[in-house]
This record gives C-alpha cells, structure tokens and sequence, in this order.
C-alpha cells in the first residue's frame, strides 16, 4: 500500500479535527464538494487528499480568516455599517442576488428592508439585526481573486436562506472582503454562526481560493502546535492607545493585563511555582499533536518514494519549528527569568572584574564601614 494510502491516520486527522458544535444551518458547500476537497472533517478523506493537505501544512500555506467583526442593531445602525464597508458610495456594495449599489441612498434603504424583516419576525425583542464578518487572506494575493473566492463563498453558505451585502476593501496591506448578513433568514432561521461554524466557513473560503489556484489552508490553532490565542482586536488597540498615551488607562483590559503580570512574577520567582492545569493540559495536547505528525512522517520514511522522505523531512523541520505550549502568563515568567538570570550574571561578571583591577572598575559608592575586631585598625 502506499504511503499516500496510509496517511488517513486517525491520530492526524484528529490533531485536524475541526471545532465540534455550532448549529450548521448552512449546508451548501457541504452538500456540493467531493470527499478532501472541501471541509473534509465532515467527510472522508482519501490518501492523497490527505497528503496534499500535510504538505499545505508543513510548507505553512498562508491561513484563510473568516471573523465576526460586529453586529448592528436597527436600521440607522445597519445602514451606518453599510456605508462604512460602501466608503460611503465611492465603492460598490454587492448584495446576494448581484445587485451593484453604489449610492447611500440605495444602502440606506437595503438598512430599512433588512430592519422591516426583523421587526416584522422579532416582535420587539432585542435582537441583532444584521452580523457583520470580515474574510481576508494575507498581503501578495491578488485582491480580485479574493473578491470573487468571497462571492463563491458567500453564494454557497448564505444562498437562498439569508439577504447579505458585501465589499472589498485594499487600502490594508492584505485584501479583505467585509460581508453583511440580515440576521433573520427569509426561511425564518437567525443567522447566529458559533465556533464550529465559523471553521467550516474558513474551509468553504479556503476551497474556493485554491480552486482559483491560490495555496492556502484552514487549520484550527493546535494543528500548527499553537495553543495561546491571539488577542482581541479590541485588547491590540487599547495596547496601541497605551503607547501613544501612557496616561490612558483603565478598563478590564488594564486589570488583566496586571494581573497576568502578577501570575508571572509569582511562577518565575516562587521555589515551588504553581502551575495551572490549563498549563499541563496545553502541554499534553501538543505533545499528542507532535506525535501525530512523527507517525506520519515515519510512514513516510518507509516509503520507496523520494517524494515521501524529502516530505517527512519537512514534517520534522515543522514539528520542530512548533512553539513551546506556554499561557501567557507562563511565557512572561520565562521571559522574567531569563531577565533575572541575565542580572546576577552581569552582578557577578562586574564583581569578578572589580576584584581583578579595581582602578579599571572603581566602586560607584564608598565602601560600608567594617564591622568586628578588625575595625579600628
């Protein structure tokens, strides 16, 4: 059997599984792509599929983003949202069924139909109108070529079942398609995606890219051995705002941010450190993830392909490129070790060469009074 045969691991594809849950109301593309080629969690993967996507993987294909950027609540909040994304009518906003508006006139009013939708169903109840996310790959990729992946994208997820409206944008370093979505379908189902669902969109939109021949991948955190997320956009700008303005403080952001600090200082300063589970948790997990690419590089290795090896090369080089499994917090008391050991070491290099030649190095201060027998002589 081939090695390409034998890499359906279960312990791989278990390091790929995709987040569990969600509601999953939207079952287009799940319906419509063929076994590895689109969320293939879902489905089951041939060898060779699995294959393409290790080496996807290991070569560190750029990772697709699909987030939540916000919710609107009312039209007046809605049509803002679209003017934002609309450049207020200097670019084109296209909606699901291919309408091109390219007035605020013509957004505004798309605001009030989505809101009349809304009141017509809710009743009144606190709800939020529209959901707005954001798809985006990295800079070097071509903006029309994510412009149309969105489209695809957003025609097979949201089709039929939910009104939306979308735009590119190009004025950040990579291209990003913002997506509007009414929040209550026209089959009577609120758009509300979770964790899960957010994945099986980041796998739909990673499809549609390499159909168009761009190299790309949508993998959860700990199949790149990651397991400390990244902060929130809103906790990376109130970070901007400190530097800018050190005296703008406050906010629960400033209150975990000490208190991180805290729990470093204790870990790396205290003789019987206390660790916390999610400490060791994080490490068994990426040791399990670890062994999971050793097997299938080992299955690699006893293939008679040079393919094969040079592939379970790179597997290695990437599992050991991977980053120690450490919180936050953790990685701030390694940080604050080294510091500290870096200190008493020049402590003691500077005493070392003060006794050696001390008109070289002369002490900064006088030198404290002695005390004993020896003192009045």
């Amino acid at each position: 059997m081939a090695a390409s045969d034998e890499l359906a691991l279960p312990s791989l594809l278990e390091a790929w599984r995709a987040p569990t849950g969600g509601k999953r109301v939207l079952k287009g593309s799940s319906l419509r792509l063929s076994a590895g080629q689109g969320r293939g969690q879902g489905s089951k993967q041939g060898g060779d599929a699995v294959r393409a996507r290790l080496e996807r993987i290991v070569r560190k294909a750029p990772e697709v983003m699909v987030k939540i950027s916000g919710r609107q609540r009312g039209g007046g909040h809605v049509a803002a949202h679209l003017e934002y994304i609309g450049r207020h009518g200097k670019l084109d906003v296209e909606t699901g069924d291919g309408e091109r508006i390219t007035s605020v006139a013509g957004l505004r009013a798309l605001a009030a139909d989505w809101e009349a939708l809304d009141d017509a169903t809710n009743r009144g109840r606190a709800r939020p109108t529209s959901i707005s996310m954001v798809l985006s790959m990295p800079a070097g990729i071509d903006p029309d070529t994510v412009h149309d992946a969105a489209r695809a994208f957003a025609r097979v997820e949201l089709g039929e079942c939910f009104s939306y409206a979308m735009a590119l944008h190009t004025d950040t370093d990579h291209p990003h398609v913002h997506v509007t979505v009414a929040a209550e379908g026209l089959n009577g189902t609120r758009f509300n995606p979770r964790k899960a669902d957010l994945h099986a969109f980041r796998e739909s939109f990673a499809h549609e890219l390499r159909a168009r021949g761009v190299e790309c991948e949508a993998t959860p955190r700990r199949a790149r051995g990651l397991v400390r997320k990244s902060d929130a956009p809103a906790v990376r700008q109130i970070a901007l705002r400190e530097e800018r303005r050190p005296s703008a403080r406050g906010g629960e952001v400033i209150r975990t941010h000490r208190r991180i600090r805290s729990d470093a200082v204790r870990l790396a300063r205290s003789d019987t450190p206390d660790y916390r589970v999610q400490d060791d948790q994080a490490l068994r997990r990426q040791r399990a993830i670890r062994g999971a690419y050793e097997e299938a590089a080992q299955l690699l290795e006893r293939s008679g392909s040079a393919d094969d090896r040079a592939l379970a090369q790179s597997v290695r080089s990437f599992v050991g490129d991977m980053p120690m499994p450490l919180s936050r917090s953790a990685a701030m008391a390694v940080e604050i070790g080294r510091r500290d050991r870096a200190v008493v070491k020049d402590e003691g290099e500077g005493d070392r060469r003060g006794r050696a030649s001390p008109a070289v190095s002369p002490p900064s201060r006088a030198p404290a009074p002695q005390k004993g027998p020896d003192r009045d002589r």
